[in-house]
């Protein structure tokens, strides 16, 4: 017989397909050990790349589940898209909200970039990816952001051809990011605590990406990407 979790829990597999579903070691973990989910309960399951299913916990075994009764979804990625270059903040705690809430809103992809001002210059990727996972299972997501590996603000520029390219930049008055959205496609740029540069500034548009506002408010480099993302999100609603 079978029988739902009593509570609602959504997995993240490794891979999904009719056949057969494969856990990572942390979520194996976390559902024979810390949830104790027992046989014969269906859960639903996401790969973070299009897939949802909800299969059956046949067996338990000593490092993987045998699922029954799998059946897939598969959720198309949204057309428009958002990507989200961003400085890593100081403090890694703040860079981790940030990630959070960007997955909640729906950005697809995350590059962390070094500036002439970052504070920050190296990341411990592995554990990045499992804020995002957490954050994917959390808002109950079919797609996970991409997150890229960490660069430099001046070779990431320079190999972007998305239509909307814009930089966050506090040293010059300009248009609201709300009203110059128009590409299904569209990429931000946002600097560190002390922002960008103004060479970068430069570069930047010399590349073609426009100058943008968020606001009057002065926004820590967490928040401003928050509120990029948000801005295109209700653009694209």
């Amino acid at each position: 017989m079978q029988k739902r979790a009593t509570q609602e829990y959504y997995f993240y597999a490794d891979k999904i397909s009719p056949n057969e579903i494969i856990l990572g070691k942390d979520e194996f973990h976390h559902i024979t050990k810390v949830l104790k989910i027992s046989t014969g309960t269906t859960i639903t399951l996401t790969d973070g790349r299009g897939i949802i299913a909800t299969a059956n916990v046949q067996s338990i075994e000593k490092r993987h589940i045998e699922f029954s009764n799998i059946n897939i979804e598969r959720i198309p990625e949204s057309l428009n898209k958002l990507h989200i270059a961003i400085a890593p903040t100081k403090n890694i705690s703040r860079f981790e909200w940030f990630l959070e809430k960007a997955t909640e809103i729906g950005v697809s992809e995350i590059t962390p970039i070094i500036c002439s001002h970052s504070e920050r210059k190296q990341l411990r990727a592995d554990r990045l990816e499992k804020i995002l996972i957490a954050a994917t299972k959390q808002s109950k997501k079919a797609w996970k952001p991409i997150f890229n590996p960490l660069i430099s603000f001046n070779e990431f520029i320079t190999g972007q051809n998305i239509s909307g390219r814009y930089i966050a930049y506090l040293g010059a008055k300009s248009a609201h990011l709300k009203n110059l959205i128009h590409a299904k496609e569209n990429l931000v740029l946002v600097g560190p605590e002390g922002g960008f540069s103004e060479t970068e500034h430069q570069d930047a548009l010399k590349q073609g990406y426009k100058t943008v506002s968020l606001g009057s408010n002065r926004l820590r480099t967490e928040t401003a990407g928050v509120v990029s993302a948000t801005i295109v999100a209700m653009h694209h609603e």
